[in-house]
């Protein structure tokens, strides 16, 4: 029997391995994968974290939520991160740390994950705080599919994953789609996939401000004070002026987003 350690990282570099290879063409490098019980984040990237024999970049899932929400939701965090990580190693200015600008939401909107600060159809699709649905019909519905088809599953589990929420519409919709192209016959199949999409997102409590570290999450409520944050869609600069204030970034001359 393989080592319950081993077992669940060798599956979390299987996964991303395989995404490397289908939405990224290999184009990402090999880092460290860990687990990280982080509050408020389903996952974070980490620049050249660790050192060693050499510098390398870390990338961590959050066990807390592996038995509340869905597997697919689950590995599409992993992609989340995975954007992070071709982002920061892509020949282009990177921008502040954590923030996601529209380089990184341009590749998550093609590799077929939606940026939204709300998770839902119209959200924001740049900022500090973000997160995403599954667009459907891209190309992560299908590669996540494929790689469910072919017996990928996660083994371990945080027994005491509580609070789960309805399934989204959007998840509904893609378990249409996975069923049409599914042989009728193929229950074990088809009860893997209703699974996977019918189990609910657990809504994390508190709040972890790390500056490169808070990726993928739901975004805490808004304060009700009298002015308002705007930032720069491209590096990230922040600034904080009267709701109807109109900001310009010097560097980038881009106008400045103001934060719901």
């Amino acid at each position: 029997m393989t080592k319950p350690a081993i077992q669940a990282y060798a599956e979390l570099q299987q996964a991303y391995d395989y995404f490397n290879t289908t939405l990224f063409e290999n184009a990402l490098p090999d880092l460290l994968l860990t687990l990280q019980r982080g509050k408020r984040t389903f996952g974070y990237f980490a620049p050249e974290r660790f050192t060693g024999q050499s510098n390398i970049s870390e990338l961590a899932m959050n066990p807390d939520y592996f038995g509340g929400r869905s597997l697919a939701d689950t590995l599409s965090t992993l992609v989340h991160e995975q954007c992070h990580v071709w982002r920061h190693y892509i020949p282009i200015k990177n921008c502040r740390g954590g923030y996601h600008d529209r380089v990184w939401g341009k590749k998550m909107e093609e590799i077929g994950l939606m940026p939204s600060n709300t998770g839902m159809p119209g959200g924001k699709k740049t900022g500090q705080q973000m997160t995403h649905y599954i667009i459907r019909g891209g190309h992560f519905q299908t590669a996540v599919y494929d790689l469910l088809k072919n017996g990928f599953s996660i083994s371990w589990y945080d027994k005491w994953s509580t609070g789960l929420a309805p399934s989204a519409k959007t998840n509904s919709d893609i378990l249409d789609d996975w069923l049409k192209v599914t042989d009728g016959n193929d229950m074990v199949l088809i009860q893997k996939l209703t699974k996977t999409v019918n189990q609910g997102a657990i809504v994390p409590d508190d709040n972890d401000d790390g500056s490169d570290q808070v990726i993928d999450f739901l975004p805490p409520i808004k304060g009700t004070g009298t002015r308002t944050k705007f930032s720069c869609p491209d590096c990230g600069l922040n600034a904080w002026a009267k709701p109807t204030a109109h900001l310009k970034c010097g560097d980038c001359e881009c106008c400045l987003e103001a934060e719901d």
